[in-house]
């Protein structure tokens, strides 16, 4: 249940510097990227194929002797395509247009599935062993020279398999395939039916996004899914709002600079924010805190790929560009701590209310002793868009 309308959320977080020492009114307004791993700084690593146009990936099905598949490799494509597809051609408003082919036939890997220990977790011995034993099984079939995105696609029913080991391997060197040479790969070894977005997310980490999500250490009661709960598929592919954060699109290219609004400081800013959701409108607000921090306000509604959300509003979040993947890059900011929402459902019920509502106010404080402080306003607009007022005081 929501709070009432004028609640003012007051999150206390200490900087070196507020927005007043930010980039200068012509500079960049959101952190460049840094060397942690998958930074969330918007200039773009050449490492990695940007995601947009059309981009052709490959699905291939690996087999073991230990064990004859139960599921067509028709029925197991069918689990992730076109749904993967579709998600990305709403999320990019068409930009991208993700062209699978499927190769329906097995490739039988020279070693049973038991013998390469694949886990979460696992060892590169057997990382390594499982990669080239893989690319020798497919052989001359295949040109991995023509795709951009190549899923390995585990029969799901394997004893040694482990569908929690689901993951994008990112190659220090190239390697070899025939002709070609593969930087990064998808080894896929989900369930049949798999795990919802699975594969979208996974092809997220090829064109450079971070998880979201962050591991506990041992022992912690901390909760996987405390920093962005469902509102962005790399936090969680569970989530009721999975569709990307403005911030992802932006650094994707899927908006571009026109609709994204720099808070110059100190100052007012009112801006009026069309949903992610639907393609057109003013999309971002970004106030740059420092060097490597932002904080982020965009507008969510229950549609397109977030059409299972079950709250809608303003979405504040910090950005970290010197915070790599899986130690929390990204974190979303709680209009209405107090309260939870879509319990049941939610990946984290918490966050699942976190969005401003009408008429409600947030305030970020900022600072050595945290005495200056941004507030954001939000309030309905036409057809869906909200009006949205930024203040630094």
């Amino acid at each position: 249940m929501a709070l009432a309308v004028g609640f003012v959320a007051l999150v206390a977080w200490t900087l070196f510097a507020g927005p007043a020492a930010a980039a200068s009114p012509d500079g960049p307004c959101a952190p460049q990227r840094t060397d942690v791993r998958h930074s969330e700084g918007v200039s773009w690593d050449p490492g990695y194929r940007r995601p947009d146009g059309d981009i052709d990936a490959v699905l291939l099905f690996l087999s073991f002797p230990d064990h004859r598949p139960d599921v067509a490799t028709t029925a197991l494509a069918a689990d992730h395509f076109p749904a993967t597809t579709e998600f990305f051609t709403r999320s990019s408003y068409g930009r991208l247009r993700l062209r699978p082919t499927v190769v329906r036939r097995w490739f039988t890997m020279p070693r049973p599935s038991t013998a390469y220990a694949i886990h979460r977790d696992w060892a590169p011995a057997g990382r390594d062993a499982y990669l080239r034993d893989a690319i020798a099984a497919v052989g001359p079939a295949v040109d991995f020279g023509r795709y951009p995105v190549v899923y390995l696609v585990a029969d799901p029913d394997a004893p040694g398999v482990d569908s929690d080991a689901t993951k994008v391997i990112n190659f220090g060197r190239p390697l070899r395939a025939g002709h070609a040479w593969i930087n990064r790969l998808v080894t896929v070894f989900e369930r049949h039916p798999p795990d919802p977005n699975v594969l979208a997310h996974e092809t997220n980490h090829v064109f450079d996004l971070p998880d979201l999500y962050h591991r506990p250490a041992s022992g912690s009661t901390a909760d996987w899914d405390d920093l962005v709960g469902d509102w962005d598929l790399m936090g969680s592919q569970f989530a009721l709002s999975p569709d990307l954060f403005a911030w992802h699109r932006w650094k994707y290219g899927w908006i571009d600079r026109s609709q994204v609004t720099c808070v110059d400081h100190p100052g007012t800013v009112t801006r009026v924010l069309t949903p992610v959701e639907t393609a057109g409108g003013a999309k971002l607000l970004v106030v740059r805190l420092d060097a490597t921090t932002a904080l982020a306000v965009e507008a969510r509604a229950a549609a397109g790929n977030d059409v299972r959300s079950c709250t809608e509003g303003v979405l504040v979040y910090r950005v970290r560009s010197d915070v790599g993947t899986g130690d929390g890059p990204v974190q979303v900011l709680d209009a209405h701590p107090r309260t939870s929402a879509c319990e049941g459902t939610s990946v984290y019920p918490p966050l699942a209310d976190a969005p401003l509502s009408d008429g409600q106010t947030y305030r970020y404080r900022f600072g050595p002793w945290t005495h200056g402080a941004l507030s954001v306003h939000a309030a309905r607009a036409a057809a869906g868009a909200w009006r949205v007022t930024v203040t630094e005081r």
